[in-house]
């Protein structure tokens, strides 16, 4: 986020006619480069929201002073330990925060504050100390309500700006000056999450997240929710996004290094070794790859873990980055000892043996072992311990996952289709029935076709063209 923020400043000078501003600094010109277009010639100090009758005269002096200082010398008074500008800086922050508090008909002003304030701790994290001591003061600046009620009345159409608030607040809550906040913590990141989509942008969500987590009340409040679906939700949907995925990917990795959350990555369901594996596939610069490593480090210490990771093929992407050339000699390190810990625990299995593994784990999706080469060659090893492997495939009929559902259809089906006996065992089974209910009432359209295509399976003898009529059937029963 620093080059971001590195490269953004010497942009915006470029860009704009203005010097270079503390403002630019912001997250919320990351988030969304036309506001150096709407800030570029912008004034704070000519809005006539400015207005001595709504906002005290001091509070307006301590503003201008403060901006028409200039960014160095901004930068310089922030340093400063005397008592004079002690005093100075004080008065000038809490005049922004009067502005946003008090100033209703000019919501460009406030924005402008709202971005200035995130800009200044974003050039120098060490100034939260600045800001915190006012929350913490005798004649205490209640900076937590005040942004908490910018928030709330923000425009819902303007996602940047309350982005950039929750950024801000996120990186203020977290302060370690900051003591007694776990309550306004675990608010904000309630307020965050619930119904995110209309509230924040999925970058400015991810970029709290990644300050949030870190905090272990927050991190704790945000399992103990069950707020992992939703953060899986956001990597699937916008993984093309690196900043996205690096931000998502560093909370995953805050998250991996307790103990006690492995088993998140441990069950199957959850996708999220696969996901990881997709996103170091789809993204392979240094920052992502080395995020990624971070991340199965930490999950080597979980057999279950390391299983799912070679069932991915992790091995083969581990063998693949290893062929690169890396300047990083930490993605170097950690390449090879991920590899000596998946060649440790890698064990041959022959295509029967994996279709039974994902049996026992009660999870199926699409592969090498769900297609019509795999069942023509395997069909006879479904009649081990009375045709075991068949009743698992019909219990997981009654599976949760949709994905499982429709495999399982299709395996049955296959299964029908070459066994001598196979309708007659499935009879036995009670297949056809579950099937046919799925078929009728399952919400998923890819649960449906594949249960009509089984029921087919079942009926018919003759399997020549059996294809062509099937997709013509199934698109007949779906529409």
């Amino acid at each position: 986020m620093h080059e971001q923020h590195q490269q953004l400043s010497g942009r915006a000078q470029m860009e704009t006619s203005n010097p270079e501003k503390l403002i630019y600094y912001s997250v919320g010109f990351i988030y969304d480069s036309k506001l150096l277009d709407q800030f570029d010639k912008y004034n704070p100090s000519d809005s006539k929201a400015l207005d001595p009758e709504i906002i005290k005269e001091e509070t307006i002096k301590s503003a201008k002073d403060f901006l028409a200082l200039g960014i160095e010398r901004q930068r310089e008074l922030f340093g400063k330990k005397d008592k004079a500008s002690k005093q100075e800086l004080g008065d000038a922050i809490r005049s922004f925060f009067d502005i946003i508090k008090n100033v209703n008909g000019d919501l460009t002003l406030v924005k402008y504050f709202i971005l200035l304030i995130d800009g200044i701790i974003e050039d120098d994290s060490e100034r939260i100390s600045a800001f915190v001591s006012l929350q913490k003061d005798k004649n205490k600046l209640d900076i937590i309500n005040i942004i908490k009620g910018f928030i709330v009345s923000a425009p819902s159409d303007d996602k940047i700006t309350r982005d950039v608030a929750f950024h801000f607040l996120s990186k203020f809550l977290t302060s370690k000056e900051l003591k007694n906040v776990d309550k306004d913590i675990k608010e904000i990141l309630n307020q965050m999450m619930t119904d995110y989509e209309t509230k924040m942008s999925p970058l400015g969500l991810s970029a709290c997240l990644v300050q949030l987590l870190k905090d272990q009340d927050a991190l704790k409040s945000f399992l103990g929710t069950n707020q992992l679906p939703i953060l899986k939700q956001i990597l699937q949907r916008y993984r093309e996004d690196k900043q996205l995925c690096y931000n998502l990917l560093t909370c995953l990795w805050i998250i991996s290094f307790k103990s006690h959350c492995l088993f998140h990555f441990e069950r199957r369901e959850n996708e999220f070794i696969e996901i990881i594996i997709k996103i170091l596939q789809l993204h392979g610069n240094e920052k992502i790859v080395r995020m990624v490593l971070f991340i199965f480090k930490n999950l080597c210490v979980s057999e279950k873990c390391v299983e799912y990771m070679l069932d991915c093929e992790l091995d083969k992407e581990v063998n693949k980055l290893q062929n690169r050339h890396w300047i990083d000699e930490e993605i170097k390190k950690y390449l090879t000892e991920i590899e000596k810990v998946l060649n440790e625990n890698y064990k041959v299995l022959n295509s029967f043996e994996k279709f039974k593994k994902q049996l026992s784990l009660g999870v199926l999706k699409w592969g090498p072992v769900h297609n019509d080469t795999f069942w023509s060659e395997h069909y006879l090893l479904c009649e081990e311990n009375d045709f075991d492997p068949i009743t698992q495939l019909v219990k997981l009929l009654k599976s949760e996952s949709d994905l499982t559902k429709a495999v399982a259809c299709y395996d049955l089906g296959q299964f029908a289709r070459y066994h001598r006996f196979g309708k007659l065992v499935l009879e036995k089974k009670h297949a056809k029935e579950i099937i046919i209910s799925l078929m009728e009432s399952s919400k998923s359209s890819e649960v449906r076709e594949q249960a009509l295509v089984a029921i087919q399976k079942m009926l018919i003898s003759d399997w020549k063209g059996v294809g062509k009529s099937s997709q013509h059937l199934s698109i007949q029963f779906l529409t």
